[in-house]
């Protein structure tokens, strides 16, 4: 017998005792098949639905590193250089001049607006950014946890 039966059928054998050991109070006759129907159908749930920490270790490490390499992308990423950026606009092409145009002008805002900005501000935008970013996901976290009834 493995382990995790042996840890099974004490835990079975600890529920049944104790329900015995209360008389004095009346149960549901299906109050055990209950409870260890719920158990199983929480057992049965696939491991991408449970909290972050009952997650695999490996499927753990893969979302911190995940995680990790999206703000080290926001950091240490900026806009690209004028230069390059006009070089791939003004890049021939047949059929998309009004296009290019259209990316230019977009281009031109953008490098004056880019290049009005200090460092300071670019990283300080991209915190405030991944400040909103886990904001967010708390509170989807906080709402699907208060709006989602307990038993499926």
């Amino acid at each position: 017998m493995d382990r995790k039966a042996e840890t099974d059928a004490a835990l079975e054998q600890r529920i049944a005792r104790l329900l015995a050991g209360t008389a004095q109070f009346k149960a549901p006759q299906d109050l055990e098949a209950r409870v260890l129907k719920g158990i199983e159908r929480g057992a049965k749930v696939p491991w991408w639905q449970r909290r972050v920490p009952e997650w695999p270790l490996l499927a753990q490490l893969l979302f911190v590193l995940t995680g990790m390499a999206a703000a080290a992308a926001l950091l240490l990423t900026r806009p690209a250089t004028p230069k390059a950026l006009g070089q791939v606009i003004s890049r021939p092409a047949a059929n998309l001049h009004a296009t290019l145009d259209i990316l230019a002008v977009f281009h031109r805002l953008g490098d004056t607006i880019a290049g009005a900005l200090t460092d300071g501000v670019w990283y300080g935008g991209m915190a405030l950014c991944a400040a909103a970013y886990v904001a967010l996901f708390v509170l989807i976290a906080f709402g699907y946890r208060l709006l989602m009834p307990a038993s499926r």
